[in-house]
């Protein structure tokens, strides 16, 4: 049994900005991830990286991570498209490769994307969402410059 605070000891070299990435890989042997969209048995979500210069990639369901020796967990699981390093058995931070997790080393610069997944109904995804306190920070910015002028629209 492994102390769950403490992480993989760092590679053959030390990488300052190291970040290990723990969780799962998606892909089956096809290298193709199938989400479940909440219709079991009738559709899911297939996710293959493609690339015409022979790029790999790992779809990963994150659990935590490890930074500068300390191991933290997600407040949920995370899906992030890894290119690049090879998935290699976990150590460290109670994940292991026993229970079939896997860990990633990248660095703070490393290039990934993340999908999300909210699966609800279109009120909830598109007009709930869209109530003041849950908006996007970026949608409140015609307000504050109307706001500027004191409510006017114009500068006269």
């Amino acid at each position: 049994m492994t102390d769950d605070s403490v992480p993989a000891p760092s590679g053959p070299r030390y990488i300052a900005d190291e970040i290990i990435l723990y969780g799962i890989d998606l892909n089956d042997a096809n290298g193709v991830a199938h989400l479940n969209i909440g219709m079991v048995g009738k559709a899911e979500l297939q996710i293959r990286l493609a690339s015409a210069v022979g790029i790999t990639g790992s779809t990963v369901l994150a659990y935590g991570y490890a930074f500068e020796g300390h191991c933290y967990r997600l407040d949920s699981t995370r899906i992030f498209i890894v290119t690049g390093p090879i998935a290699k058995p976990a150590v460290g931070c109670g994940f292991e490769a026993a229970m079939g997790y896997k860990m990633w080393r990248l660095t703070a610069t490393s290039q990934i994307l993340e999908i999300s997944t909210n699966f609800a109904d279109a009120r909830a995804l598109i007009l709930d969402a869209q109530l003041p306190g849950r908006r996007s920070p970026s949608s409140y910015a015609i307000t504050l410059r109307t706001a500027h002028r004191n409510g006017r629209l114009s500068n006269d």
